[in-house]
Formats: C-alpha cells, sequence, structure tokens
C-alpha cells in the first residue's frame, strides 16, 4: 500500500488535465476475444471533457477493495481495457449527447483510482475526422495512452495521447516511402510497453491487418520545444513466409514484442514472439510452441519476465477455449515451453480465456459456460490454482492486471451498472487482488 501512496502521489502531478473531445463514436464493443470483441460499428460527432460517478466499496465479505466506477455521466456503455501501475484505468465509452439510437459518442475515457482526482472522468476524446470508434485503448505508467481512431483520410489510423500534445497521428507503412508500401492506407496501434519506449500494432490496407509494425520514438524541437515523434518500421516476418495476417498485441520493457499470425485460408493461427536482436538492428521473429492437442494459439499479454498469456483450441472454429501461459526456459528468452494449461475454476465453466499479466505472476481473464460470463484469475505461483474474482456484478470480464495486483474490469450488474445488458449496456471497474 506504500507504494501505491507514492504513484498516486506521482499520478496527480502527470495526470492534471483535462482531454481533447473532437470526434464521433459507435456502439460498444463486442464479441468474444480482442479481435473479436472490439468490432466497430456506425458513428457520430463531438462530446464533452469531465464528469465524476465514483463508487469504492468494499465486497460484503470484505475480501477486496472494489471500485464501480459505472459510465460516463450520461454515457451508456464503458469498455475497461487497461490500468497502469499508477492506477489509471482507460478504455472507450460513450459520452452525450445521446442519439436515436440509444448511444452517444465514444470517446478513449479514464478514471484515476488515486490521488486528487480519484473517480474523476476524464474524456480524451478521438483523433479526429467525419467518423470515429476504438478498437482498443491502452496506457503506459509515463502516462502514454495509445489507440485508434477514423482519421480525416476515412482510414482508420493508430494514435497517441499524451497531456502535452494529445492525440497524434501514428500514420501507416506508407509514411515510409517504401514503393512496396504506397496502399499502407490504415493502421492500429494496440499498447504501448510500460516504459513508453515502445508502441506496437499493424498497418495495412482499408484495415485488413496485413504487417506487423513498431513505432519508436525521437526527440525532435519544434515550436521552441522537444516533442516526441514516432516513427513506423514493419516487423520482420520471413520466419514464417506463409501466414498472411498478423496482430500485435503488446510489448514489455525488455523489449519483446508478442502477437497471433495465421493463413488465410484458416488452416493456421500459431502465437508469435519477437525477441530484440543482440546488434541492436531490429526484432527476430519466432512462433511459440504448441501443445499437440491444441494446434491454434493466440497470445495476449507478456509481462517483463518474459512470462506469456494467451489461449489454445483444437480447431480454427475457437469453439473450445482454454486459458494458458508460456514460460522461457533460457535467459535470453529464445526458447519458451509448451503452453501450460491453468485449470478451469469450479461451477460448470466450459471455457476460459487468460488476457492480462503483471511482473508478479498474476493472470486474468474470463471464464463461461452456457448461462454466465465472469472475470477469472490464476497465478504462475500456483500452477493448480483458479478462481472467479469476487467482482460484485452479474457478467464481466478482466482486462488487465498492474504490479500492485489491481486488475481492471468490465461488468454490468452491481449497484453501478443494475441495468446492464452484457456486450451492450456495460461499466467500468476494478478490484484489488489479494
Amino acid at each position: 500500500m506504500k507504494r501505491i501512496s507514492i504513484l498516486a502521489c506521482i499520478l496527480s502531478v502527470w495526470f492534471v488535465t483535462t482531454a481533447w473531445a473532437q470526434q464521433p463514436a459507435t456502439r460498444p464493443p463486442n464479441g468474444r476475444h480482442l479481435q473479436h470483441r472490439m468490432a466497430s460499428q456506425a458513428s457520430r460527432t463531438p462530446g464533452l471533457t469531465v464528469s465524476r460517478s465514483f463508487n469504492p466499496q468494499a465486497n460484503p465479505d470484505h475480501a477486496a477493495k472494489v471500485w464501480e466506477l459505472g459510465t460516463y455521466s450520461g454515457g451508456t456503455w464503458f469498455s475497461t481495457l487497461d490500468i497502469n501501475d499508477l492506477g489509471v484505468l482507460v478504455g472507450v465509452g460513450d459520452v452525450p449527447p445521446i442519439g436515436s439510437d440509444g448511444f452517444g459518442y465514444t470517446h478513449t475515457l479514464a478514471v484515476p483510482l488515486f490521488g486528487p482526482r480519484a473517480g474523476e472522468w476524464i474524456d480524451l476524446g478521438t483523433l479526429g475526422g467525419p467518423k470515429g470508434w476504438q478498437y482498443g485503448a491502452a496506457i503506459s505508467d509515463t502516462g502514454l495512452v495509445v489507440n485508434d481512431s477514423i482519421a480525416p483520410d476515412g482510414q482508420m489510423h493508430g494514435a497517441a495521447w499524451t497531456r502535452e500534445t494529445g492525440w497524434v497521428d501514428l500514420g501507416t507503412l506508407a509514411d515510409t516511402g517504401h514503393p512496396q508500401y504506397a496502399s499502407y492506407n490504415s493502421s492500429l496501434a494496440t499498447r504501448a510497453n510500460n516504459l513508453g519506449t515502445l508502441i506496437v500494432g499493424w498497418s495495412g490496407v482499408d484495415g485488413s491487418p496485413d504487417a506487423p509494425v513498431v513505432w519508436t520514438p525521437s526527440k525532435v524541437w519544434m515550436n521552441g520545444k522537444f516533442v516526441t515523434k514516432w516513427k513506423i518500421h514493419k516487423l520482420d516476418t520471413t520466419a514464417l513466409p506463409d501466414l498472411t495476417g498478423w496482430n500485435v498485441w503488446t510489448a514489455n520493457d525488455y523489449g519483446q514484442i508478442i502477437g497471433t499470425a495465421w493463413k488465410s485460408d484458416g488452416t493456421i493461427e500459431t502465437a508469435v514472439l519477437w525477441n530484440p536482436r543482440a546488434d541492436g538492428k531490429g526484432w527476430k521473429l519466432m512462433s511459440l510452441p504448441p501443445s499437440p492437442p491444441y494446434p491454434f494459439t493466440q497470445t495476449f499479454d507478456i509481462n517483463d519476465r518474459g512470462e506469456i498469456v494467451g489461449v489454445v483450441a483444437p480447431t480454427g472454429s475457437w469453439s473450445t477455449i482454454l486459458p494458458v501461459f508460456w514460460k522461457p526456459l533460457d535467459r535470453k528468452r529464445t526458447r519458451y515451453s509448451q503452453p501450460i494449461e491453468l485449470p478451469l475454476p469450479e461451477g460448470g465453466f466450459t471455457n476460459c480465456e487468460n488476457v492480462g499479466i503483471n511482473d508478479l505472476g498474476d493472470m486474468v481473464g474470463d471464464c463461461w459456460s452456457d448461462t454466465e460470463d465472469l472475470p477469472a484469475r490464476w497465478t504462475t505461483k500456483d500452477l493448480t490454482f483458479s478462481e472467479i474474482i469476487n467482482f460484485p456484478a452479474d457478467w464481466g470480464f478482466a482486462w488487465g492486471v498492474n504490479n500492485n495486483r489491481i486488475a481492471a474490469v468490465t461488468y454490468t450488474g452491481g449497484q453501478k451498472c443494475s441495468a446492464g445488458v452484457p456486450w451492450v449496456y456495460t461499466c467500468g471497474g476494478a478490484i484489488q487482488l489479494h
């Protein structure tokens, strides 16, 4: 708790700004898995900046502190997507005015859990353009937020936000000037590492994830001050030449990058890892070992110890989904174990996904049956342990967990989301793990 108090003081220094709200919206995200959950839908136009809707409380059994955040004031839904070590939670949700379809304008939103602005909804807006929707949002420990939005050219572009710059368009592979990528007019930024030194995602043609990319920063002098410029690089894919689709999920502070690659005919979907090259010239690609009964694999998160979480399935239909993690087998992290299958919690759950991991080995995600879907947790310290997270709601999932063991939760039900409908009217929250 002492560390949380110190970080909260730091938080109050940098997160003392409201945001730039400039652009339209969509319905809430839906679907299974990261790539299925964030589906794009119809858009509208501008919004607001600050709101308060906060209800920290204890569970009835006092097992953990719970933050039921609800939604932005006047909004109808919010999806919690990330939380940094300072306790700042980010995601996407709608803000007023509410249209005839029952939804408002979709913006990136942030909520600090600690400090003088604890519980205050901060509207970070969007990149701008005639339409706008966000695939997801993530935040580093430096306060760098990444997301994507429809740019003025009508294409989806990755974007980065800081309090100094607001949203900055990260561009696409076409910006490299290489003739091979002249038609690559879209991109998506999925996450930055905690140090804010790498942003990862993909670039492609008209929203297709054709090439994995990484953005690296440099400082340039502009208008009397140093500002950060981001340069896009295509990640090397020559080690797996038959794979045509790429999604890059995140990077750790060691410089490792994880993602998923697939073949267009659906016969292959495999978890992949890029390690920094010893000569400092880019990254070297490898596929993570599969499990023979479950050849279809996906990664979702990696911690600074190089431990990777994800899911496996026996077929490309993903009708059965099991939670796993991979651990490095050597100090250079060039060899990894086969995916280690994690147990399903008691209660009739038939499928689980393992989505987030912190440096302490806490892992979070969700488990579901034919009748319910609830946030779940595991730990690398005891591979026989699994548990449904005791968040006071009827439905939900845990998207990530920070190094202070606070898990970010999207939910319906509870005191602040009693009228919620799963995947339609959702709310944001967090819970302290023990």
